[in-house]
């Protein structure tokens, strides 16, 4: 796909990426990230993670110089004309050269007194909740695009690099306090910053995934921009609607004449959709399994998630027909990968019902 910025037709035209300036000056003129910025780092995060050693390999010098000035100078810019390297490297650059870091001094004085001190995980969770809150909105919006790269890139075996070697490679760009004040040499305090900052750096990047560590308004700017459906803990989602604070199921009766009841209420995963669809056909019960997933597209709340199976007190064959059917409708109106195992299991239970219909009308 090729990106080109013509500045002259679009809404920010007259958008440059200084480098150097605090990050408020370089997104004010919408408040927001600058284009050219922002179509590098979904260039990154569509790219990245099918390069290796990205962040810690070099970009080119002269390709390095060319795009940065093109940045600053507001010009046109094909972003396809330069590797990931380079743009990784530039993006390195530009946050290096940001005043105090994008932190900001207090707050990463507040990250490393933290990590110095405090061990317990869920207190660390708590307070880097609390300085993200507190950056402005734009900065929060830069982040979780960041990290949301870096948590893409370390998930990804093509590129080799573990969440430990992309935070000592990026750790500096983050942290200014971790690099030596012009001293040819490092300190050992200096080392000891060092190792301080790429913790943290390791610590988002691993926790990218905890619900609340970036921010529902985060998550969910971070889904819309990149178009990426993001799996987190607790089977929680986030594809362009953020779920609400406290997920569960409904245990909603069926009405009598429904040829389904409710089963237990527990999160199935597609493996185990197919364990429990084999534990049925063990016991000569229909195997098929509905699954009704549905999102609220006012609220973004996950809403009416139910798991259904066939009732054994039914008729075997009039009902199965007619369940099958309910299984036939749902499947057209869900683009769910999820639902693709029930199905395969649904055309196998409509061979098996045409070839018994056949064999007893060869037997009449």
């Amino acid at each position: 796909m090729s990106i080109l910025f013509r500045f002259w037709n679009h809404p920010y035209s007259i958008e440059t990426v200084k480098f150097g300036a605090p990050l408020e000056n370089v997104c004010c003129t919408h408040n927001d990230i600058p284009s050219p910025l922002l179509v590098m780092i979904l260039k990154l995060h569509k790219e990245a993670p099918f390069k290796k050693d990205i962040f810690r390999a070099p970009g080119n010098q002269a390709n390095m110089r060319k795009l940065i000035q093109f940045l600053q100078n507001g010009r046109l810019v094909n972003i396809e004309n330069f590797s990931v390297h380079t743009i990784a490297s530039v993006l390195k650059k530009f946050l290096r050269k940001l005043p105090s870091g994008i932190f900001g001094l207090q707050n990463e004085r507040r990250l490393f007194e933290m990590f110095i001190c405090s061990t317990d995980y869920e207190a660390k969770c708590k307070e880097m909740q609390r300085i993200l809150y507190q950056l402005p909105t734009v900065t929060q919006h830069l982040l979780v695009l960041l990290f949301g790269t870096f948590f893409s890139i370390v998930n990804s075996r093509s590129t080799g690099m573990s969440s430990e070697s992309l935070s000592i490679s990026v750790a500096p760009s983050f942290f200014h306090t971790c690099i030596p004040d012009g001293n040819k040499f490092a300190k050992i305090e200096d080392v000891q910053r060092f190792k301080i900052a790429s913790s943290i750096i390791k610590f988002m990047i691993d926790n990218f995934g905890v619900c609340n560590l970036f921010g529902k308004e985060n998550y969910e700017y971070y889904a819309r921009i990149t178009r990426r459906v993001l799996n987190v803990e607790e089977s929680w989602t986030f594809a362009f609607k953020y779920p609400s604070e406290e997920l569960f199921y409904n245990h909603q009766e069926e009405p009598s004449s429904s040829s389904v009841e409710l089963i237990h209420n527990q999160t199935l995963s597609p493996s185990s959709i197919l364990t429990l669809m084999q534990q049925i056909d063990c016991k000569n019960q229909s195997p098929s399994l509905m699954l009704d997933h549905q999102i609220d597209e006012n609220d973004g709340n996950h809403s009416n998630i139910q798991y259904f199976m066939p009732s054994s007190s039914v008729n075997k064959n009039g009902n199965r027909l007619e369940h099958l059917k309910n299984v036939n409708q749902y499947a057209e109106s869900t683009k769910s990968l999820s639902f693709l195992p029930i199905v395969h299991e649904r055309q196998t239970q409509r061979m098996i019902i045409r070839s018994e219909w056949f064999l007893k009308q060869s037997n009449d």
